[in-house]
């Protein structure tokens, strides 16, 4: 008998660049999943070390597992190598992977759930920070959203265990989380619908974003509808030295940038309505046609009217913590 109702596939698209020595680890993460329907896109931006050998190797060693490898001919950022991958998938859901993250083993699924629970265009997890040697040092990120102060750990056996069947999250609307401002964590750790990246492929200036580009796109989706935080320690984020935040181990209860990434973070939090707003305008035959003239005007005014309504702590958080 035909199966009338099937679970949707999720996509995992990998953006590497230089991690030859964490990238095995993080595909085997997902590999590992306990959600089998996925599939993996890796876009490599042109790495000048070891990557794309250690990709390649990967595939030839787990043959019923198939890895997509696209290979940029330059180097184009994080941004356009989202781009890249996005336009290869075919499931409901996207994620995009940092290729120096790992993922706990239930991610896709509590993730899926949320997503399967509520109408939002994300949902964002936790992070456990790790060291170069994938050393727990804390479940308590000061990069990640928390819902108490301080976490009550029982026991280190408890340190993974995700309770899918009753776990915990929260929807966020634009009232409560204005545009412009951080109220999710990294990258890794978020779950799209497909039909909110529709309009992401519109956007043709990835060289804007070429580092961090999480603060966009993730300000974006929430523009469109809304997002939801799930309070499940999902990712391993790894603070190492050579990643974009230039994160050294945890020192306390601040995370501490170089000057120069400060500089871009500063940057980018100026630029980011600006460049919505033109993103918009450029392309409003086709948000009309997605979202209707209404829902554009409703979008426009909602990027006009953060610039009022905006947390400055956490939008500037990366100043600080984030």
């Amino acid at each position: 008998m035909t199966e009338l109702i099937k679970l949707p596939l999720i996509s995992f698209v990998v953006t590497s660049f230089n991690y030859e020595k964490y990238i095995i680890k993080t595909l085997e993460s997902i590999k590992n999943q306990s959600y089998e329907n996925i599939e993996i896109i890796v876009v490599d931006d042109k790495s000048d070390d070891n990557s794309v050998l250690k990709i390649k190797g990967f595939s030839r060693h787990n043959p019923d597992f198939t890895v997509k490898l696209i290979e940029h001919a330059e180097n184009k950022g994080q941004m356009a190598s989202m781009q890249s991958g996005l336009m290869q998938v075919n499931g409901q859901f996207v994620c995009f992977i940092d290729s120096d993250d790992v993922l706990v083993k239930d991610y896709a699924k509590t993730l899926l759930r949320v997503h399967l629970s509520s109408s939002v265009a994300f949902v964002s997890g936790q992070l456990i920070e790790i060291g170069e040697n994938d050393e727990i040092h804390t479940t308590y990120s000061v990069s990640s959203f928390q819902k108490e102060k301080n976490f009550e750990l029982k026991s280190l056996d408890e340190l993974l265990k995700i309770d899918i069947d009753n776990v915990d999250f929260k929807v966020l609307t634009l009232k409560e989380a204005p545009f412009g401002g951080w109220h999710w964590s990294a990258m890794s750790a978020n779950m799209f619908r497909k039909s909110v990246l529709d309009l992401f492929l519109l956007y043709d200036t990835p060289e804007n974003w070429k580092i961090c580009p999480d603060k966009f796109l993730l300000n974006f989706a929430h523009l469109i509808g809304d997002s939801a935080i799930v309070y499940a320690p999902l990712v391993g984020y790894r603070r190492h030295l050579g990643n974009a935040g230039c994160s050294k181990l945890v020192c306390g209860c601040k995370r501490y940038n170089n000057d120069e990434i400060t500089k871009i973070n500063i940057e980018n939090n100026k630029k980011i309505r600006k460049d919505a707003l033109n993103f918009i305008k450029k392309n409003k035959s086709s948000f009309i046609a997605k979202l209707g003239k209404r829902g554009v005007n409703y979008i426009t005014w909602q990027v006009r009217l953060s610039y009022f309504k905006i947390d400055f702590k956490k939008a500037f958080g990366c100043l600080f913590k984030i």
